[in-house]
This record gives C-alpha cells, structure tokens and sequence, in this order.
C-alpha cells in the first residue's frame, strides 16, 4: 500500500511539474533559463521516482509490459544538453523535444497506473523481506556488488561506475555524487532486498 501511494504522489508531482513546463512554453518560450531551471529540477524529480519505482517494478509480474521511464530520462538529459549549448540550439528544437517529453512522460504514467495498480497492491501485500543490514557506509561498491551482484541495477541507475569508483567506500560515493549517506545506504538495503535472488 504504501508503495502505491508513494507513486501515485511522485507521479502528482510529475504532472504538476509537467503543468508548470507546458505553462512556460506556452508564456515565454524564448525564457531558456527559466526552461532550463524546471528541466533541470524536473530531471531530479524523475530520477529520484526512478529510483523509488525500480523496486516495485522488479517485483510486478508484469514488468514486462510496464514502461520504466529510462526512455524519458535520456530526452530530459537531451534537453538539458540543448538548453546547455546556450545559443547554439534554436528554441524551436528546445520546445519540440520539451513538448515530444511532456507528452511521453504523461503517457508513460497513464500507462503505468494502468497496469501496476494491481500488482502494486499485490507487491505491497506481500509477506515483508528481512532488509540486510550487513551494508555499510564504509563497504566498497564492489563489495557490494559481490554479496549482492543484483544492486548492480540501483548503481547504474544511479550512474556510479564500477570501474572508476568500485574500490570507493559508500561513503565516499555518495558524498562524490551528493547524496546523503543514510538515504543511499537505505536505498542499497531495499535494492538488495527487492533484488534478492
């Protein structure tokens, strides 16, 4: 249950982002900083119910069939590279790719609710999963990886590389990426939870 209300609340929020864009656009579409700044928080939006969705869809029997949105945060970083490229990228380019995401994202949201409604409540239902607490903030990435190779999808979604940062404690990760230390190690308990082989 409360892993539906927490997507329902994040998918909320995405709309009323989605809302405010749209109203930028539509007000002053030349306004590139300020379409800069909303896709700039828009992007942390989608990544932080990135990561609190991923779970729930791994344990959904359908997540085959139910969007993950990974599609939708390579446009929001491809926007955010045109409206970084200053006055090289036209507005117009800016404002069909902002639209074409708008329009994706609400889509993929609709879909979703759709679809996990019922396996959401059923995932949420389910008998509860001893969370290892054997993660620390002073355990290596790759440390990590071995006692739980599936929190792999968690680092990658969280764009920590194996290879440059493997041998950094979890606390140094987090404070490279600027993240605070007690949520990233709840996450890594709950990816390893809900990833458990």
């Amino acid at each position: 249950m409360e892993a539906t209300r927490q997507l329902r609340q994040d998918h909320d929020l995405l709309r009323k982002k989605l809302i405010l864009l749209e109203s930028a656009l539509q007000v002053a579409p030349e306004a590139r900083f300020v379409l800069r700044e909303m896709c700039f928080s828009l992007q942390r939006l989608l990544h932080d119910h990135i990561v609190r969705e991923t779970p729930v869809l791994e344990r959904c029997a359908q997540r085959d069939r139910i969007a993950d949105h990974q599609d939708t945060r390579s446009l929001v970083r491809t926007v955010n590279e045109l409206l970084l490229s200053g006055m090289r990228a036209s507005m117009p380019t800016v404002v069909l790719w902002l639209s074409k995401l708008i329009e994706l994202l609400r889509e993929q949201m609709a879909q979703q609710e759709r679809a996990m409604v019922d396996a959401l409540e059923q995932a949420a239902s389910a008998p509860p999963v001893e969370v290892p607490t054997d993660i620390s903030g002073g355990m290596s990435v790759n440390e990590i990886l071995q006692r739980y190779p599936k929190t792999q999808r968690l680092f990658e979604h969280l764009h920590i590389n194996r290879l440059q940062e493997g041998y950094e404690s979890v606390d140094e990760v987090a404070w490279h990426h600027g993240m605070d230390v007690s949520q990233f190690l709840e996450q890594l308990r709950q990816a390893a939870t809900s990833f458990a082989s």
